[in-house]
């Protein structure tokens, strides 16, 4: 078979972000539970703006705009981007998609709600990260609030070597590492045999940035944002309702920040 090293936008987003995901059990009640989370936490009526920041292929932006919101959406991979526009007209509801960088966001006081999901919150330095909130906080009317979805530093899952049968082959999915020096919870390379096109796929560079995310602790998350202007955060264990309190035992740990 022939041997391919391809990037994250031109191969691995659609794989991980659309196939891989679709192939999870329950994942479909699982994005309609979490819209459901963010809708009742932050008091979103329809009518209201939401920005879904890092939106991969668009499945909670597609669910807030069934539930009678003004989603805006963007990713950096345009494949993404592109798979969440036919998915939404597909499903007869308008979001507002574009391809772009979280760390360069320009918007000023125009939504009432921004979330990032899916623990996207993390995968740059902490110059980049901090672009990442201020970016938000300016984009949030006065009193808007920011959710953040992601990992529990401290109760993470058991990372294993992984064989998945996907559309078109299997994917080989390496366990993640957690640097405990540098919080940085290490992606590890993966590899997809392509049955269709007789290929290995294996990660390049650009594909292998994307799998590292800094895991802040709730007390850093807390730091970050008062210094970024947030003036009131909540802290919550699941991403689910009923609201929980956060401990170290919790599934997730869900931030919510106030303008």
């Amino acid at each position: 078979m022939q041997r391919v090293a391809l990037g994250w936008d031109e191969f691995w987003a659609e794989l991980f972000r659309i196939k891989h995901r679709n192939s999870i059990p329950g994942i479909e009640q699982y994005d309609r539970m979490v819209v459901e989370f963010c809708i009742d936490t932050l008091g979103l009526e329809p009518g209201r703006e939401v920005l879904d920041i890092a939106c991969g292929a668009g499945v909670h932006s597609i669910e807030f705009a069934k539930a009678g919101l003004k989603a805006t959406a963007f990713d950096l991979a345009e494949s993404l981007v592109r798979a969440g526009m036919q998915r939404a007209q597909e499903e007869g509801v308008e979001v507002d998609f574009y391809t772009g960088d979280m760390r360069e966001m320009d918007y000023h006081e125009r939504f009432h709600a921004a979330v990032i999901l899916s623990h996207s919150f993390g995968f740059f330095d902490h110059e980049g990260n901090m672009a990442v909130l201020r970016g938000a906080y300016n984009a949030l009317r006065a009193g808007g609030r920011l959710l953040l979805d992601l990992m529990n530093p401290y109760n993470l899952p058991r990372f294993h070597k992984t064989w998945t049968k996907v559309a078109g082959g299997y994917l080989l999915n390496e366990a993640h590492v957690l640097d405990a020096a540098s919080g940085i919870l290490r992606g590890r390379p993966a590899t997809f045999i392509d049955v269709e096109n007789a290929r290995i796929v294996v990660m390049n560079e650009d594909a292998m940035m994307n799998n590292n995310i800094r895991m802040y602790t709730a007390h850093e998350i807390r730091e970050l944002l008062a210094d970024t202007g947030f003036n009131k955060v909540e802290l919550y264990g699941q991403n689910k309702l009923p609201r929980t309190p956060y401990s170290a035992d919790s599934q997730r740990m869900v931030v919510v920040a106030e303008k």
